[in-house]
Formats: C-alpha cells, sequence, structure tokens
C-alpha cells in the first residue's frame, strides 16, 4: 500500500489461509485491514457481507464504505440463485430497488460474491446496471477455480487449486446441487498449521451432506477426514496417488456422473 498508494480497495474475504504465516484470523484481519486503512478519506471501500469478520472491518472503516452480498441492507445484493452446468444467473438488486437479470459461466455463491463486489465498485465508479451485466456474462473461469471441464458422459468440476476450507466448502455446496451420483476427490487442505486436523474434519462432515462417494488421496493425511464422514452412507475410498484414484474413477464412474476434483492437482496428491 505504501508502494501504490490505492485510491479504492475491496475486501472480498477473510477466512483461515496461509495461518501458517498470519498465525490467527486476527493476523489474516489486521493485514487485510491495512488495504483500508491506507485509502485516502475521499476513497471508496467494498466489503462482502460474507461473514461476521469482513462486516467487523467494514464498521471500523472511516472510508466511504458500501457492502455487496446477499443481505437485505446490502447496497448490492443477488437474490433468486441458480446454479447448474451451464453456470449461475442471479437478479442483481440495488439499494433503490432497480434489478438487473445476470448469467455467468461461473459456479459457486462464493464466485456471485466476488462478481457483486466488483459489481459495486464499478457501479459507483459510473457504470449502469445493464453495462454490469454484460460484463459479468462474458466472464471466463479462472483455470482449477470451479471449472467444468467435461460435461458429458461425466461431468468434471477442477478446483485443483489449493484451497481454503471457505473455498472447500463453497466448491461442496455447489456439487450439492447436483441431482445425479456426486463424487469428490481430494487430498484435504496444506498450510494450515495446528488447525489442519480441525478441517479435516469438519470437512469430511460437508462431504457426508454433500456427495455420494469420497475418494481420499493420502491415506494419513486423511485419517481425520474419514473421522468427519462417520455415518456417511455413501463409498469411501482411502488411495495413495492420484494415479490410483484415477484408476477408481475410470471402474465406478457411469454416464451422468459429477466429479469433484478438490484441491491440489497434482503437486500434493502423492503421499
Amino acid at each position: 500500500c505504501d508502494f501504490v498508494h490505492p485510491h479504492n480497495a475491496i475486501i472480498t474475504s477473510i477466512g483461515p489461509q496461509h495461518l501458517h504465516t498470519f498465525l490467527s484470523i486476527e493476523g489474516v484481519k489486521k493485514g487485510k485491514f491495512e488495504l483500508i486503512e491506507a485509502l485516502e478519506k475521499t476513497g471508496i471501500a467494498v466489503f462482502a457481507s460474507t461473514n461476521d469478520d469482513i462486516l467487523e472491518l467494514y464498521e471500523k472503516a472511516s472510508c466511504q464504505k458500501f457492502t455487496a452480498g446477499f443481505l437485505e441492507s446490502d447496497d448490492l445484493k443477488a437474490e433468486n440463485i441458480s446454479v447448474g452446468c451451464f453456470g449461475s444467473a442471479f437478479t442483481l438488486i440495488d439499494k433503490d430497488g432497480n434489478k438487473q437479470e445476470c448469467s455467468t459461466k461461473l459456479l459457486g455463491k462464493h464466485n456471485i460474491s466476488n462478481i457483486l463486489v466488483a459489481a459495486l465498485m464499478a457501479y459507483k465508479m459510473g457504470l449502469t446496471l445493464e453495462e454490469i451485466a454484460r460484463g459479468i456474462s462474458k466472464i471466463q473461469p479462472v483455470e482449477h477455480r470451479l471449472q467444468i471441464v467435461a460435461q458429458k458422459p461425466v461431468t468434471i468440476i477442477d478446483d485443483a487449486f489449493n484451497s481454503s476450507p471457505n473455498g472447500a466448502n463453497a466448491a461442496l455446496d455447489v456439487l450439492g446441487r447436483f441431482v445425479s451420483r456426486r463424487i469428490i476427490v481430494t487430498p484435504g487442505f496444506v498450510e494450515l498449521g495446528k488447525d489442519q486436523d480441525k478441517y479435516h474434519l469438519q470437512l469430511g462432515e460437508k462431504i457426508k451432506d454433500n456427495a455420494d462417494i469420497a475418494i481420499l488421496v493420502g491415506k494419513k493425511r486423511t485419517e481425520k477426514i474419514v473421522e468427519g464422514l462417520d455415518g456417511f452412507k455413501g463409498e469411501i475410498h482411502q488411495v495413495s496417488s492420484l494415479t490410483e484414484a484415477t484408476r477408481i474413477l475410470q471402474k465406478i464412474t457411469v454416464p451422468g456422473d459429477v466429479v469433484l476434483f478438490e484441491n491440489d492437482l497434482p503437486d500434493n496428491f502423492n503421499e
């Protein structure tokens, strides 16, 4: 911030990411608020109203500040969200009740949240809702970030970029919306320090509610995920490598299945 002197700022998320260096959520919050503190009084700050930690920073900010998300109180919000193989669709609504239908190739409520904060910044800088909707329709998925890489005969969702617990939860929410058989392939998390076991337990619990088959890569690393899957009515496969996971997929998948690859491929898959 001292180097670039930002005029405006967007806070998209606060979560348990890179805790091996930030050490705690408080460390993450402190680091991100440095961006807000660097703004002049005339600067615009947009906050995603997705959790209490972000709203806490919003309350502390002394510049022009606005929120975007899914709350009635937001300055820009999304309603009527639908998700499928096509991507996502939603209604954009401003503070005055003006509405605009939008569609995007991106999957997941968290991606819509990211779109909303960018849209609100664009709105405050003079674009119309119609212009913003045209821009939203042109967004292309980022590689390995909830990217649909195949649809027939099996839908493949690639979310293999190093994932945080919040990102994995969002990906599983997307998987859970499909009505066909749902399969997840994951090694769990890395770079979460002493909290890794806790988040692996939570990941198992989340998988239990949103998947029918779990293929867990790395038998030692995924033990806590298996604990979180206690009571799971589907299949659990623990394997040692991505190659082994691929062989299992070739045997069990049938047309119509949806497969989510969640977290690092291929660097952290071999144990």
